[in-house]
């Protein structure tokens, strides 16, 4: 067993690993979990800094079967009778800084540091899966991966059009509410299709750019099945081989099953209908990183928020790595 792998250490049972080992190419990785404890991005109630730390103590604890090199095995799905993840290396890295964050560290800093990581992590072999943390985080994660993939195109749900016109040229200058506009403005983004879209943007944020497309409902657009007819609000049509950046903020979810966000949105989407949507994005785009944002520290609903982000992790994976084989997603 090579020493920089730790069976069992890391969030869903799976084992953990340090991220200098990944970065060095010392640890060959297909994908690795990151926490980003930070929320000083969020305007009103704070909180989500607790999201990596709820997903990974209250996380269920798979038994994996882990190889020499780090590969999984040892879970099988009973509804396909086939291995999950088999073959597959998947780490936790731990979290960039921990909570409480040190004062001494502040936004920018945290930014950039996270920048140059995306950065790396994305000229690696593996698939980032970043759980935050407030959404604010999107907006350095995405300027690192088109540093190294060139601009990327972000699938977003949200309840929000995180979205403004105003001036953003540093990263520093953006919020929760507005990292689209700096990654479209400074061209780390070349378009974002926004699904889930529920409430009214101020006059003072437009005008909306042609490239950022918001629609509640998600079309499962697949240009080899013409059985599956595209979403006109879709712009998958000609993001289909671009690198593709998939964010997940909470509050997409209705909060009548899923509350712990910091800016609930009635009428929002159930967890299986959000599941579908994301595994289709991970089988049929680029897929070259994602992040799971905006979970709200609550004692009441710990467990149920550990139990969805575990599942959107879990599906994340598998329609990236089990429905990938032979290179099918294109990196």
């Amino acid at each position: 067993m090579d020493t920089a792998i730790r069976p069992g250490a890391g969030a869903l049972g799976l084992p953990a690993a340090d991220v200098d080992a990944v970065l060095s190419g010392a640890l060959d990785a297909d994908a690795v979990i990151l926490g980003l404890p930070f929320d000083a991005g969020v305007a009103g109630v704070p909180g989500q800094r607790h999201g990596p730390e709820i997903f990974r103590k209250l996380s269920p604890a798979h038994d994996w079967r882990v190889d020499e090199d780090g590969s999984l095995g040892g879970l099988i799905d009973p509804l396909t009778g086939g291995q999950v993840l088999g073959g597959r290396r998947v780490f936790d890295l731990g979290d960039l800084g921990s909570v409480p964050i040190d004062p001494r560290v502040g936004r920018t800093a945290y930014y950039r540091a996270l920048s140059r990581l995306a950065h790396r992590l994305a000229g690696t072999a593996a698939t980032p899966l970043f759980v935050g943390g407030d959404h604010s985080l999107s907006a350095p994660v995405g300027a690192g991966l088109a540093a190294e993939h060139g601009p990327v195109h972000v699938v977003c749900f949200d309840a929000h059009c995180d979205f403004s016109a105003r001036p953003m040229p540093d990263v520093a200058d953006i919020t929760h509410a507005d990292f689209l506009g700096h990654l479209l403005e400074t061209g780390a983004a070349s378009g974002c299709e926004l699904y889930g879209v529920r409430t009214y943007l101020p006059a003072s944020c437009g005008p909306l750019p042609e490239s950022l497309r918001c629609a509640y409902g998600y079309g499962f657009a697949d240009p080899a099945d013409p059985a599956d007819p595209a979403d006109p609000a879709d712009l998958a049509d000609s993001a289909h081989g671009r690198p593709t950046y998939l964010s997940i903020d909470l509050d997409v979810i209705d909060p009548a099953e899923f509350p712990a966000t910091g800016h609930p949105e009635a009428g929002g989407y159930r967890l299986r209908e959000l599941l579908a949507a994301v595994a289709h994005v991970c089988r049929t785009r680029r897929v070259v990183a994602v992040d799971i944002v905006e979970a709200l520290q609550d004692d009441r609903e710990n467990r149920t928020t550990s139990a969805v982000i575990s599942a959107l992790v879990m599906t994340c994976l598998r329609a990236l790595l089990d429905d990938h084989r032979e290179g099918a997603s294109g990196r």
